[in-house]
This record gives C-alpha cells, sequence and structure tokens, in this order.
C-alpha cells in the first residue's frame, strides 16, 4: 500500500497520560494528526493537551476508562462531535501486576484483561460503525512482545496480551475489502512509565527485562504504521526479530534463561509497597513519556545481540556436529 499523508487526519489515542501512549501522541500531532487524547487521569491530559498545542497540534482530552462501555462511549462522541469525523484509533491503554500466578488476586487477573484486551475490543466496537460508513480507517493496536512469548510474573499480562493479537489478527481478516486497516506493533521492553504505575506482590520496584528501549522508538514505529496501515510491526531487532528467532530454533533457550533469571530481572532494589497500583484507581505517579527505568545504552545493546548471534550460532553448529556423529 503507498504511503498516506497524515496531515489532516483525526486519531483517538487511549492510554495518553503515560508512556508510549503519550509519545505516540506526540509524534502523529507532528506529522500532522489532530487528536483526542484519553486515559483516566485529568491533569495529565491536560498537561499533554497544552504541550501539543503549544506545538501547533490541535488537539482534544476526553478523561475516561477504558473498562467502562459510557466511557468509551462519551470519549468517540465528543471526538465526532469536534471534528466530524475519526481515522486512526490507537489502541494503547494497558497495565500490569507482578506476581506468582497462584498468588495474584483473582480481581487483578480478571482486571488486566479488563483493560488490556476487553478495553481495546470496546474501543474498536465503538468506532467501527464510523469507520464502516465512511469506507476507511484504521485500528492500530499497540501489543507487546509477550504477545508471541512469556515472562514469570507476568502470566496474566502475557495470556491478555495473546489474547488481544489473536483477536486483532481475526478482526483483519473479516475486515478485508472494507477499506478499514488493522495494525500491530509488538512492543520490546520500553522505558514507559508503566513501571512507576504496575502494582507488585514482591515490595521491590518492578522494571522490564534489559535490555530497555526508549518509548520514542515505538512512537516512530506507531507513525510508520499509520502512513503504511495493515501490518503487524516488529520494530527492533534484539528484543523483537532476534528473539522471534530464537525462540523458533531453540525455544528452550529462552525458556531456561527466564525461567532460572527472569524473575529477579524483573527488579530493582528498591522497596516499594505498591499491592494495587493503577489497576483499579488512576494514580499520580508517572505522568509523561519517559518512566524509572533509562533506555539501555546503544552500545550495550549491540554488544548483547553480538553475544546472543554468537551464543546462538555456537549452540546451532554444536547440534549440528552431534547430529553428524550420530549418523
Amino acid at each position: 500500500m503507498a504511503s498516506q499523508d497524515l496531515k489532516g487526519k483525526v486519531a483517538i489515542v487511549t492510554g495518553a497520560s503515560s508512556g508510549v501512549g503519550w509519545q505516540t501522541a506526540v509524534r502523529l500531532g507532528e506529522a500532522g494528526v489532530r487528536l483526542c487524547v484519553t486515559a483516566r487521569r485529568v491533569e495529565a491530559l491536560e498537561k499533554l493537551r497544552h504541550q501539543l498545542e503549544e506545538r501547533g497540534v490541535e488537539c482534544i482530552s476526553v478523561p475516561g476508562d477504558v473498562t467502562v462501555q459510557e466511557d468509551v462511549e462519551q470519549v468517540v462522541r465528543e471526538c465526532l462531535t469536534h471534528y466530524g469525523r475519526v481515522d486512526i484509533l490507537v489502541n494503547d491503554a494497558g497495565v500490569q501486576s507482578y506476581g506468582l500466578f497462584d498468588e495474584l488476586p483473582w480481581e487483578h487477573i480478571t482486571r488486566i484483561f479488563d483493560i488490556n484486551c476487553f478495553g481495546f475490543m470496546r474501543f474498536a466496537r465503538a468506532v467501527l460503525p464510523h469507520f464502516r460508513a465512511q469506507g476507511s480507517g484504521h485500528i492500530l493496536n499497540i501489543q507487546s512482545m509477550l504477545s508471541k512469548g512469556s515472562a514469570p510474573l507476568l502470566s496474566a499480562y502475557s495470556a491478555s496480551k495473546h489474547a488481544t493479537l489473536g483477536w486483532a489478527k481475526s478482526l483483519e481478516m473479516e475486515l478485508m475489502g472494507t477499506g478499514i486497516q488493522v495494525s500491530n506493533i509488538l512492543v520490546p521492553s520500553v522505558s514507559s512509565n508503566m513501571f512507576a504505575h504496575a502494582p507488585t506482590m514482591f515490595g521491590l520496584a518492578p522494571k522490564p527485562v534489559p535490555p530497555t528501549y526508549d518509548v520514542d522508538v515505538v512512537a516512530r514505529a506507531a507513525v510508520r504504521c499509520a502512513r503504511r496501515p495493515g501490518k503487524t510491526v516488529v520494530p527492533v531487532f534484539l528484543q523483537g526479530r532476534l528473539m522471534l528467532w530464537v525462540n523458533a530454533i531453540a525455544p528452550w533457550a529462552g525458556k531456561l534463561i527466564m525461567g532460572q533469571w527472569g524473575a529477579r530481572m524483573q527488579m530493582r532494589d528498591e522497596p516499594v509497597d505498591r499491592p494495587e497500583g493503577n489497576l483499579f484507581h488512576a494514580i499520580p505517579q508517572g505522568v509523561g513519556p519517559e518512566g524509572p527505568v533509562p533506555p539501555t545504552p546503544r552500545w550495550k545493546r549491540y554488544s548483547a545481540t553480538a553475544g546472543l548471534m554468537a551464543l546462538m550460532g555456537g549452540l546451532v553448529f554444536g547440534v549440528a556436529g552431534l547430529a553428524r556423529a550420530a549418523r
């Protein structure tokens, strides 16, 4: 598909009060998109709106909770009232809760699904009648590498992301020939404020599995997807395409590493008492794009890539040698 001009398009961005949602709104605004940003935190949304308007971006903010049907409908209604149309839905709102599966409160598990999976679906159902009426539209889902993988302590989050990607792939088939596109971005570990919000059962502040990328990596990928919709995009190599390749040829390797060290890799040596975080109520911490864990320096990412590729190459040749010896 030819690249689309985004100037004058209208986008709803959910989860815009921090992290990837915030930065994606900024990047889309720079590309000429008119915005309707939404999240639960009124003050954070207003801060984003003022920042965008200072840069000459047209933007309205409509607070809402993706788990409340009336809120979802209100966001779409106000966007249509103000702009007269909606062209792009960026589904970004998401939450995590860190804990062993059998120790997570059941309410955490169901809430994670309600936000990460059903929240995407609610907004899609709210915009689809308008997309069908105008014969065009784009549902751009901010997914996760855990949509195709797994991690200890994040069983509910991983499951919700698997479910959401499966739904998006099915929706893409149903919408073929309608002019409505579906895209997905599989996000690696990023320096998002999600880690300033997330509940944890361990009394230690959570952190992403390294290496960590800048949230702007995802925001720029979202703009590329908006221009060329209809794809599932993996925007990075080391914690993206390379991981998918390793899992395809040697799934035991990732299982061994994450099973042995994955839990400790996701905890900082910083005490925190946050058993519910932002699951059920918005919290003031963590406004803006960047969170408490900075991006991994590029040289470290390159070194890790070279080391992992050398290790995998050695394993592949070793297995091949054993197979020849057995013959």
